[in-house]
C-alpha cells in the first residue's frame, strides 16, 4: 500500500472533531512518523490540545509551503453512518471516515510527497526547502493558521499549496466570509394587546429586504457573484407574548475586491439608519471574517503546477480555507493554489469518503512538482 494511503487510514482513526478540536493525537502521530522517516519537525502548541506541526525537507533559502488542517467537523448522528466514522474502511475504491476528504487525504498526500522527496530525490539539491504546515482549528476559527503566522512561516515562501478537497482541480481564488449577527430589542406585552409592546421579530424581519439588496453586484471572473444566506432566526417565547428580543445570523460570501470588514461597517451603518426610525433597538456583531483572495493564472508557478497536474482551467472556491489567513498575513505577495483529493460537494456529511485513485494521484503530482520546480 502506498505511503499516503497508510497515513490517511491512521489519521482517520484518530478522532479530531472540532469542537472540541483536540488534535494532539494527530500531531503526535505525525511527529513520530517524521522521526521514523528522517524528516525534521517542529511543534507549536498554542492551547492544551491544539497546535501546529511543521515539517521541513531540504536546506534551500526559499520555500514552498504545503498546508493542511488536522481537525474535522463533528461526526453527527451515528445512526446516519453505514461505516464506522473512525474505521477507515476501504470499499469499492473509496476510503470512508470522518475527515477522509476534508482533509486528512490532502494531509496524507503532502506527507507521502515528503517521503518521496527523501527517498527518490536528493533534498539538498532541491531549489526550494519544502515545508509542510499541519494546522488545527480550521473548521471553527482558523486559530492554527493565525498562530503559525507568528512563526514567520511565509517569510521566505515563493508558493503556497493548500490541499483542501477540489476533486484534483486547481483553485486560484476563494470567496471571503462574513458572519454577521443582528439583534433587535423591543418591549414585551400580552399577545392580546400587541399595541402595548414593541415586536422585536417584526422589527427585525423588516431588515431582510435591506440585507438582500446590500449584496454587492460585482462579478468576479472565476468566483462569480457574492451571496447571502440567512442562516438562523431566533425570537419569541410563545404565541401570546409580544417578543422583546430577536436575532438573525447571516452568512455573506464576498468576492474580490470587496473587503468584508468595510462591508460589515457599511451594513452596520445602514441598520443604524433604520434603527433611528424604528421603535425597536438594533445591535450588530461580526462573528467571523475572512478576506477573499485571488491570484492570476498567468503566474509562472501556477502555470507550472497546472501543467504538472494536467489542469487547463482554474476554479474558484465558494468556501474559505487556511489560505485566507496565510495569504493575507504573509509579509509579501505569494501565489497559491488550492488542490487536493476529495469531492467538495461530499464533505461534512455522514459516510464521508475519498477516492483512493485521487489520493494516489495527488501524492504523485505533488511529489513530481516539488522534485522538479526550479527557482527562476
Amino acid at each position: 500500500m502506498s505511503e499516503s494511503l497508510l497515513i490517511l487510514k491512521e489519521l482517520i482513526r484518530l478522532n479530531s472533531e472540532n469542537p472540541p478540536g483536540n488534535t494532539r493525537s494527530s500531531i503526535e502521530w505525525i511527529e513520530q512518523w517524521a522521526k521514523r522517516n528522517g524528516i525534521a519537525s517542529k511543534t507549536q502548541w498554542y492551547e492544551k490540545n491544539q497546535g501546529n506541526i511543521i515539517l521541513t525537507v531540504g536546506n534551500a533559502v526559499k520555500t514552498i509551503v504545503m498546508c493542511g488542517h488536522l481537525d474535522t467537523v463533528p461526526v453527527g448522528n451515528l445512526n446516519n453512518w453505514r461505516y464506522d466514522p473512525f474505521g477507515a474502511e476501504e470499499k469499492e475504491g473509496y476510503i470512508y471516515g470522518r475527515g477522509s476528504a476534508d482533509m486528512k487525504a490532502g494531509v496524507a498526500a503532502c506527507l507521502g510527497a515528503l517521503k518521496s522527496l527523501i527517498t527518490s530525490a536528493n533534498p539538498d539539491k532541491l531549489d526550494f526547502q519544502i515545508v509542510f504546515l499541519g494546522t488545527s482549528d480550521e473548521e471553527v476559527g482558523l486559530g492554527g493558521a493565525k498562530e503559525a503566522m507568528k512563526l514567520g512561516i511565509m517569510d521566505k515562501a515563493k508558493f503556497l499549496i493548500v490541499t483542501e478537497p477540489t476533486s484534483l482541480k486547481v483553485g486560484i481564488a476563494e470567496k471571503g466570509v462574513l458572519w454577521f449577527t443582528i439583534r433587535s430589542y423591543g418591549k414585551a406585552a400580552h399577545g392580546s394587546t400587541p399595541e402595548k409592546g414593541i415586536n422585536a421579530i417584526e422589527a427585525l424581519s423588516k431588515l431582510f429586504p435591506i440585507l438582500k439588496d446590500a449584496v454587492p453586484q460585482i462579478i468576479h471572473p472565476i468566483l462569480g457573484q457574492s451571496t447571502l444566506n440567512i442562516g438562523t432566526f431566533k425570537g419569541g417565547k410563545s404565541a401570546n407574548v409580544v417578543p422583546e428580543t430577536a436575532e438573525v445570523q447571516c452568512d455573506f460570501r464576498l468576492v474580490p475586491p470587496i473587503s468584508p470588514m468595510s462591508f460589515a461597517q457599511e451594513m452596520s451603518s445602514k441598520i443604524d439608519d433604520v434603527g433611528k426610525k424604528s421603535p425597536a433597538r438594533f445591535e450588530t456583531e461580526v462573528t467571523q471574517i475572512m478576506a477573499p483572495i485571488s491570484n492570476s493564472e498567468k503566474n509562472e508557478m501556477i502555470q507550472l503546477f497546472m501543467r504538472e497536474s494536467n489542469n487547463h482551467t482554474p476554479i474558484g472556491l465558494n468556501y474559505g480555507t487556511d489560505a485566507a489567513i496565510i495569504i493575507t498575513q504573509a509579509p509579501h505577495s505569494v501565489p497559491f493554489v488550492i488542490y487536493g483529493p476529495g469531492d467538495p460537494q461530499a464533505i461534512h456529511i455522514a459516510n464521508e469518503r475519498v477516492s483512493i485513485a485521487e489520493v494516489l494521484k495527488a501524492e504523485k503530482i505533488l511529489s513530481n512538482f516539488l522534485s522538479n520546480v526550479k527557482d527562476s
